[in-house]
């Protein structure tokens, strides 16, 4: 009797620690995988921010390359106003008078409670 008491014992000790192993590995895999997902994360956070800085150092050296062609074609208008303000205008001849806004912009309406 002692050594069916036993060996039932040792049955389920053998049994709880293969629970613990399965359980622990399950649990280690799940934090491999959280792990891999926020390395993923950041490495895709990176890639967007040097493409979105690369875009933006692109644009910048664009901008700064046509000024400079500009500059060298055509100089910049000054307008003195009557308050003594100067305004410069470095925009090019044939963009000056080129509307801002979209007509698809809509209109200011002025407020009026009632």
């Amino acid at each position: 009797m002692i050594k069916s008491i036993l060996g039932f014992l040792l049955f389920l000790f053998c049994l709880g620690v293969l629970i613990v192993m399965l359980t622990g590995s399950y649990i280690l895999k799940k934090f491999k995988d959280l792990r891999k997902a926020a390395e993923d994360a950041a490495e895709q956070q990176d890639f967007r921010y040097r493409e979105e800085t690369g875009r933006q150092r692109q644009q910048y050296s664009t901008r700064n390359t046509r000024q400079a062609q500009g500059a060298q074609t055509e100089q910049p208008r000054q307008t003195t106003m009557a308050t003594g303000e100067t305004i410069i205008d470095n925009r090019r001849q044939d963009r000056e008078n080129k509307k801002i806004f979209d007509d698809s912009d809509g209109e200011y309406v002025d407020f009026e409670e009632v």
